[in-house]
């Protein structure tokens, strides 16, 4: 207390001691803006006069202001940043950031100074739940740090990276991260570093499940920070300590390891980042202890601290543990709606670890509810968790869940052990469980949909071109729902005879009709408690469609030549490579049968959009293929380059038929080159297939466009060729022609 007043004199002595009066405070704090020395936390004791050392920062702020002292208003605007900051006022932590930054970049070109602000707005846009904010500044700030030489700023600032990214979500990023950032402290001892380093790592090992080797580095941690005086950072190895031993469950060592941590935060920073963390982790523990009404206190506190200083994660996650104490204390309703507001947050914010947890806990208490539509909705929460795990690559989540869903645990797939998978390590591993290859997006993003309606009965179109592996995935949507112990029956509607349909879907009896010399069940009544996969569901004749649609109205089966009915329990699942809109629109498919099929539509890109795919299937199926003929095969380098720029008609199939045809006639410990592969190709450069390709494409526009016009005008040519762009009627008959498009294509079902 006598310093600051030593300081506030000095303030008030004149301009000439202004400067003497910042070094004091930023002294006073521990607070060097060095660049080696700036990251050490400000001394403990002095945030009890913060109020006091915010009013001094802001009157020398005035005065260098009125004097236009630029390095000296950034470094007050720097100190006043990095307080607030700590003190938990991140709003106003921003505001003189950023005002530090741009005096540092465009008034003093001072690079190393301005970084180091632009770390701390990366941790206040973290704080803030503006996690891809953060991250740019992080990714902008390390590029910048290397094109500049500037070692210290490189390290810190992708130390704040490897924190956003699992704050993220995004594990397998962390570990390159923290790979490079060890190699760049390999020949550097500063122990307050190192130690930063140590606390990083042992946050990402305990957040995907490695607690042992947290535990290795937290013990050294926390006598470091003892040593050198660092109370921030040894709260916090307290806290991943207390962690450690909740995942033994050892809950009453945990709670007194988090309150040796929150003893020190209340002395350094009462209302700080640390408060919400320790708040709901105290929560936890006391719930699990016994005692919901302390855990209540605690999560009321964190709520206050966390919404007070906009950190968005710290809310969510305590909403997680406040719903467990209102459960533990006997108000369960009230339980699942603080639960579902926190799985809001997680989903408006983007947080997926915290997210994946509360969804987990209000699944597993909604099943455990004894109205079935709680118990349905449960199951959708640990379904839409689950997918967020699996993305996430925590697998000890993703086997927890499925044992909560009733699912037998499976081995996880490695793609190291497994030879034919050896090189796809980069495609999605969601999907690769389910024998789905892709690196797409889109194919991605359809098993998603897929994951979060595969606990309802909502049926689903999936849509593409022969061959893209529509099939494959039914079969996926059918294992990741609760019907997979159930039969999964396949049917191409267009393979079969129309005469046998009646018979193929609800099932005869004996001497029903000639031929039927016994009785059989029926695809509907053997699909009963799974699921049925209609393929090429609008090859279905009309009055095979209309029976459909009264089974999937009232679950009722009736075999030829019965006259009792069977009920069933069935989800559809059907797939088209054509339009049914289109063939809605001609008469050809019930309009009330689509709307009934139509629930959620999956669409499935054709190959030839998809070069990332093309690769990792051929390689895939080339490793699988030469394994099975025992043979020695090496490929030219341009074979890859030379397949992608095929259009693949038959799309996966096509590929791998054709990836077959050439290990099968392939001498062995032969070099196969571009011409082994698709012989009927007349032009062998990629250059001139890709111009072939993109021309067809051009040709399946124009097809498209004059088909919509025949629809439009009913087969009338003379009309529909007015209606593009007055083209002549004979013009549009030789197009006709040249596209080869039927009659049946466009004439309506009257």
């Amino acid at each position: 207390m006598e310093k600051l007043d030593d300081i506030r004199a000095l303030i008030e002595g004149g301009p000439g001691c202004d400067e003497t009066a910042l070094a004091a405070i930023e002294q006073a704090l521990r607070f060097d803006p060095d660049p080696n020395t700036w990251t050490r936390s400000i001394q403990s004791g002095w945030f009890e006069q913060s109020e006091v050392i915010v009013e001094l920062c802001e009157a020398l702020l005035k005065r260098f202001g009125q004097i236009g002292k630029k390095p000296e208003l950034s470094r007050v605007h720097g100190v006043l940043g990095y307080i607030f900051l700590r003190l938990g006022a991140v709003h106003r932590a921003e505001g003189h950031l950023r005002a530090a930054i741009h005096i540092l970049n465009w008034d003093l070109g001072d690079i190393a100074a301005s970084l180091r602000q632009r770390r701390r707005l990366a941790i206040v846009f973290k704080n803030l739940g503006r996690y891809h904010e953060a991250r740019s500044e992080c990714e902008q700030a390390i590029e910048d740090a290397d094109s500049n030489a500037l070692a210290h700023e490189s390290r810190s600032n992708r130390q704040n990276l490897a924190v956003v990214l699992i704050k993220m979500g995004r594990f397998r990023e962390v570990h390159t991260v923290l790979e490079e950032l060890e190699r760049k402290l390999e020949e550097h001892s500063d122990p307050r570093t190192l130690l930063r380093f140590s606390l990083v790592r042992a946050n990402y090992y305990r957040t995907v499940g490695l607690t042992s080797r947290a535990s290795e580095l937290l013990g050294p941690a926390i006598r470091s920070a003892q040593e050198l005086q660092l109370r921030r950072e040894e709260a916090i190895a307290l806290e991943y300590t207390g962690d450690y031993y909740v995942a033994q469950r050892e809950f009453g060592a945990a709670l007194d390891y988090y309150q040796q941590a929150m003893r020190i935060a209340d002395a350094t920073a009462p209302e700080g980042d640390i408060v919400p963390e320790l708040c709901h982790r105290m929560g936890e523990t006391e719930v699990r202890l016994g005692d919901p009404n302390s855990a209540i206190v605690l999560c009321e506190r964190g709520l206050r601290v966390a919404r007070a200083s906009s950190d968005r994660y710290e809310e969510c996650a305590t909403h997680r543990v406040y719903a467990m104490a209102h459960r533990a204390a006997g108000n369960a309703r009230k339980a699942l709606r603080i639960a579902d507001e926190g799985i809001d947050l997680g989903r408006q914010y983007e947080i997926p670890y915290e997210l994946g947890r509360t969804l987990v806990w209000a699944g597993e208490t909604r099943l455990e509810d004894p109205s079935p539509p709680e118990q349905a909705a449960g199951r959708r929460q640990l379904w839409e968790a689950r997918g967020i795990f699996e993305r996430m690559g925590l697998s000890q989540w993703v086997r927890s869940i499925d044992r909560s869903l009733g699912f037998d645990a499976e081995e996880e797939i490695s793609l190291d052990e497994t030879p034919e998978l050896s090189e796809l390590g980069d495609c999605d591993r969601g999907a690769l469980r389910f024998g789905i290859i892709t690196r797409s997006a889109q194919v991605r993003e359809a098993v998603e949909i897929l994951q979060s309606v595969a606990p309802s009965q909502i049926p689903v179109l999936i849509t593409g071109e022969s061959g893209v592996g529509k099939e494959l995935l039914a079969q996926a949507l059918h294992q990741m729902g609760p019907r997979r112990k159930a039969p999964f029956v396949p049917l191409n509607c267009g393979a079969i005879s129309v005469n046998l349909l009646d018979s193929e879907f609800f099932g005869h009896e004996r001497g029903s009709f000639t031929g039927a010399v016994t009785s059989r069940e029926g695809l509907l009544a053997a699909s009963d408690k799974g699921t049925l996969f209609l393929d090429e569901v609008a090859d279905l004749p009309l009055q095979v469609q209309a029976a459909l649609l009264r089974v999937l109205e009232t679950g009722e089966v009736r075999a030829v030549g019965r006259d009792d009915v069977r009920k069933v329990d069935i989800r559809i699942v059907a797939a088209t490579n054509t339009g049914l809109e289109d063939l809605v629109a001609r008469g050809l498919f019930r309009q009330d049968l689509y709307y009934r099929l139509n629930g959620i539509r999956v669409m499935v890109p054709p190959l030839r959009e998809r070069e990332d795919d093309i690769k990792a299937l051929f390689r895939y199926f080339w490793s699988q293929l030469i394994s099975s003929a025992k043979k020695r095969l090496r490929l030219e380098d341009n074979v890859e380059s030379f397949l992608c720029a095929h259009t693949w008609p038959g799309n996966v199939r096509e590929l791998r038929n054709e990836v077959a045809r050439v290990i099968a006639l392939a001498q062995d410990g032969s070099l196969v080159g571009t011409d082994s592969f698709l012989p009927q190709l007349k032009t062998r450069d990629v250059g001139g297939l890709r111009r072939d390709r993109d021309h067809r494409d051009e040709l399946s526009e124009e097809r498209q466009q004059i088909l919509l016009a025949l629809r439009a005008h009913r087969g009338n040519k003379a009309e529909a060729a007015r209606s593009l762009g007055g083209m002549k009627r004979t013009t549009l008959i030789y197009k006709i022609e040249r596209l080869g498009i039927r009659p049946e294509e466009y004439l309506t079902r009257d």
